[in-house]
C-alpha cells in the first residue's frame, strides 16, 4: 500500500509526513469504562430507572468536551437576603440554576469563609447559613462539579 499527493504522484512516507503538521489536543479522546445514563429525577430519588435514557456506552470513544457538557456551570440569580449580622448565622437562599445534588462543606463560600448547614434544595434552590466575617460586602461562591460561580459582592455584613 502507498498514499498519493492530490496530482496523483506517489509519496514517500517523508513527502506523506511534510503535507501534515502537529495539531494540539485540547479536547481529547476518552473511553467510557461503564454504562452511563441521563435521567430526570422529579423526586428527588437518586436513581431514576424509569426515566432514565443510555447516554454513553461501555466502550464508547467520546471527546471529553461531551462528558464535560453533562455538567453544565452553575449560575447565582439572587441571595435572599441579600443583608445579614456580622456575627453569622444568617439563613439564606441562593437561587440559581445547576446546582449539584451533593456538595461538600466547602460548596458555598462568602468572603472566602466556608458556610454552614448547606442544604441543596434542588438544582436551582440552596440554602444556608452565613458564616460571621466583618461590616461589608463579600463575593458568594458556589461551587459545583463544573466549578465554581461568584456573585460579586452578594452579600452584605451590617
Amino acid at each position: 500500500m502507498t498514499l498519493y499527493g492530490a496530482n496523483g504522484s506517489q509519496l514517500t512516507k517523508t513527502a506523506a509526513a511534510d503535507k501534515t503538521e502537529s495539531v494540539p489536543v485540547t479536547d481529547p479522546v476518552i473511553e467510557v469504562t461503564e454504562n452511563l445514563y441521563e435521567g430526570n429525577r422529579p423526586d428527588g430519588s437518586a436513581w431514576p430507572p424509569a426515566g432514565r435514557k443510555l447516554k454513553f456506552y461501555e466502550g464508547q470513544l467520546i471527546r471529553q468536551s461531551e462528558l464535560d457538557g453533562m455538567f453544565p456551570a452553575a449560575t447565582i440569580d439572587s441571595i435572599t437576603p441579600a443583608t445579614g449580622a456580622a456575627a453569622g448565622g444568617t439563613t439564606v437562599t441562593i437561587k440559581g440554576s445547576n446546582f449539584t445534588p451533593t456538595v461538600s462543606a466547602s460548596a458555598v463560600t462568602f468572603g472566602g469563609t466556608n458556610a454552614t448547614d448547606i442544604k441543596v434544595v434542588d438544582d436551582t434552590t440552596i440554602t444556608c447559613k452565613t458564616p460571621a466575617k466583618t461590616a461589608g460586602a463579600y463575593n458568594v461562591v458556589v461551587t459545583s462539579d463544573a466549578g465554581a460561580v461568584t456573585k460579586t459582592n452578594g452579600f452584605t455584613y451590617a
